[in-house]
């Protein structure tokens, strides 16, 4: 089983490593630091060692071999022995225990003595070089002395030892400083968890910022915005469960109602006048049932389909066509007019449907027999319109700004609704950016419904 992430052992293994490289950056830093430091003693040695080489080979003469005593000097060390080397020029090597190469360039008479590092064979060596001047005109006597690096490393290695373990407790101590650290700073969360697990239920107001630390306030911004889409959702269930039962408490009754008639009277008329009533409320319960879960959809921002060109000129078409059995049944008559394509707006095609064939129903329902129902779409610089017009009744204009509210029916209405069609279609219109308006058909009968989209460019 996977183990959940800590944000805990993520802060520690985050400071650790670097923790663990800065000790390796340490050691490595120390070891350069003692190396220069047993290389600046070392080179001291080594210089003094050249001057009393010097200063023995001026007392005496200057092409005899090298006393005793002399050699004692560079040999007391038998491990890590020093090497010297006394040449003439002219004479070559006068005295030597190991032959060193000359300096190049070769020092100055009376000059300090110059130090380098030089390799022999599989042996680094650093030497020390001086010059005098020999008995003899034009000759010079170059004195080199020379050691292995040997015991420098040591030396270093020696300071390494002894620094690190100092420094890598430093580090450890660090590290239990930021475990602590670390652990106390994640109590800062404490409030905000008690707070949250003291909430009601429907307590989805926005978090108290004073508890919430300032380097989540991002997070809390988003726990916030979730909390207003769920306060939506939960408004909208609860709006959809209000409707339903407003909805439906009628036909429900009327449903109960013609069952207790056809059973109080079984008679074949009685059963059959009960049954027809069933029917036409049981299609007025489904339709209102449809009208509520489509205008549930509307309202919900929860996972919204991507817009996209939509043809509404041929979509009004086929609606249209798809309508017109319905409207001859009716003896009403149903047309199109407009364009037979290329009316594009940007929209989702189910949705910009559900508003065409509530438009279409409103008006087949209240224009009555004998009546047109005209759908029109028109394709002008900036918008595309799609209208639907009847020479029924109409409504007076003093109701107009309240069509589109949720059950409103305007007064006078003979026929039945839910008062939910027109609230569907401005809550779409809403949600293409679209304008929904009202007018007098033509005469100044009946009603026109228009939405007025924004139009899409027609491609070149």
């Amino acid at each position: 089983m996977r183990r959940p992430p800590s944000l805990r052992r993520r802060l520690l293994a985050f400071l650790a490593a670097p923790m663990v490289l800065a000790w390796l950056a340490t050691g490595a830093l120390v070891y350069l630091l003692a190396l220069h430091y047993a290389n600046t003693n070392y080179d001291r040695a080594l210089t003094d060692l050249v001057r009393a080489l010097e200063r023995m080979m001026q007392s005496e003469a200057r092409y005899q071999s090298m006393n005793p005593q002399a050699r004692i000097l560079f040999e007391v060390d038998s491990e890590d022995p020093n090497y010297f080397t006394v040449h003439s020029m002219r004479h070559g090597t006068l005295a030597s225990n190991l032959e060193l190469p000359l300096p190049d360039p070769l020092p100055e008479p009376g000059a300090k003595p110059r130090v380098h590092s030089i390799t022999m064979g599989e042996r680094s060596l650093r030497m020390a070089s001086v010059a005098v001047a020999g008995d003899e005109p034009d000759d010079l006597i170059v004195i080199s002395v020379a050691q292995t690096l040997r015991e420098r490393h040591a030396l270093a290695r020696e300071i390494l030892v002894g620094v690190l373990p100092i420094v890598l407790g430093l580090i450890t101590l660090v590290l239990i400083l930021v475990w602590f650290g670390v652990r106390r700073g994640l109590h800062l969360f404490d409030p905000l968890t008690q707070h949250l697990a003291s909430r009601r239920t429907r307590d989805l107001s926005p978090l108290d910022q004073s508890i919430v630390p300032l380097e989540i306030r991002p997070l809390s911004h988003t726990v916030d915005l979730l909390f207003a889409r769920l306060r939506g959702l939960l408004e909208l269930q609860d709006r959809f469960i209000a409707d339903a039962a407003h909805q439906l408490r009628t036909p429900l009754a009327g449903l109960r109602l013609q069952a207790e008639r056809a059973l109080a009277d079984p008679s074949p008329d009685s059963v059959r006048e009960a049954l027809i009533h069933v029917e036409r409320l049981s299609a007025g319960a489904g339709r209102a049932a449809g009208q509520l879960l489509a205008l549930a959809r509307t309202q919900s921002n929860v996972d919204d389909p991507p817009l996209a060109p939509v043809d509404l000129a041929r979509l009004a078409r086929e609606h249209v066509g798809e309508s017109v059995p319905r409207a001859l049944l009716a003896n009403i008559d149903l047309g199109y007019a407009g364009p037979n394509a290329d009316a594009l707006v940007v929209g989702d095609s189910v949705m910009l449907r559900e508003a065409l064939v509530n438009l279409v129903d409103n008006a087949l329902n209240y224009v009555g027999a004998e009546g047109s129902v005209t759908v029109e779409v028109a394709r002008e610089l900036r918008t595309v319109s799609l209208s639907v017009e009847d020479d029924g009744p109409g409504v007076g204009e003093e109701w107009w700004p309240r069509l589109g509210e949720r059950f409103f029916r305007a007064p006078g209405t003979a026929r039945e609704g839910s008062g939910l069609g027109l609230a569907i279609v401005r809550r779409i219109a809403e949600r293409h950016r679209a304008a929904l308006v009202f007018a007098h058909g033509h005469d100044g009968r009946g009603l026109r419904v228009t939405l007025r989209f924004p139009a899409l460019d027609q491609p070149a």
